[in-house]
C-alpha cells in the first residue's frame, strides 16, 4: 500500500527549468524542502536535510514553465535502506513518489536521489539530483 501525499509532513521538490533541460543542461534544477530550517543547499541541485525518524517524505517534480505541456516522471529516489517504506510512486501521479523514513537499518544518512526524466516529444533527458537524508530523533 503506497503512502499518499497528504500523509506525509516532508516535502521535497525539484523545480526543474524545461528550457534549460531542453538546451541538455541540469543546471536549472534546483530542490527544496519544506524543512528548510533543518536543511542545507536549499535553492540547489544538492539538497541536504535532517528529518525525524519516521516521518513520512514525498518527492515531487515541478517544471519552470507555464506553458510546458510535456511530461516529467520519476524512476527512481534513492537506496532501498533507511526507509521503513521504500520510496514507490503513488498510483496515477508519474511525477510523484513517498516513503516512510526509519533510522534503525542505517548509521548516518541516507541516499535520497531523485531521478526523473523529461519527455518533451522527440526529446527524452533523465537527471539524476543529489538529495540527502539525515535522519534525527524528535
Amino acid at each position: 500500500m503506497s503512502i499518499q501525499p497528504n500523509q506525509c509532513t516532508v516535502f521535497v521538490q525539484v523545480w526543474a527549468d524545461v528550457n534549460s533541460m531542453k538546451q541538455g543542461s541540469t543546471s536549472g534544477c534546483y530542490a527544496v524542502c519544506n524543512k528548510s530550517q533543518d536543511s542545507t543547499g536549499e535553492g540547489t541541485a544538492n539538497l541536504k536535510t535532517n528529518v525525524i525518524s519516521g516521518s513520512n517524505v514525498c518527492w515531487t517534480v515541478v517544471p519552470i514553465d507555464p506553458q510546458f505541456n510535456g511530461d516529467f516522471t520519476i524512476t527512481a529516489v534513492g537506496a532501498k535502506s533507511g526507509w521503513a517504506t521504500p520510496p514507490a510512486p503513488v498510483p496515477g501521479l508519474s511525477n510523484t513518489f513517498t516513503g516512510k523514513l526509519e533510522t534503525g537499518t542505517v548509521g548516518g544518512t541516507v541516499d535520497s536521489n531523485i531521478q526523473f526524466s523529461y519527455n518533451g516529444g522527440s526529446e527524452s533527458i533523465t537527471v539524476t539530483l543529489p538529495v540527502v537524508i539525515t535522519p534525527v530523533e524528535a
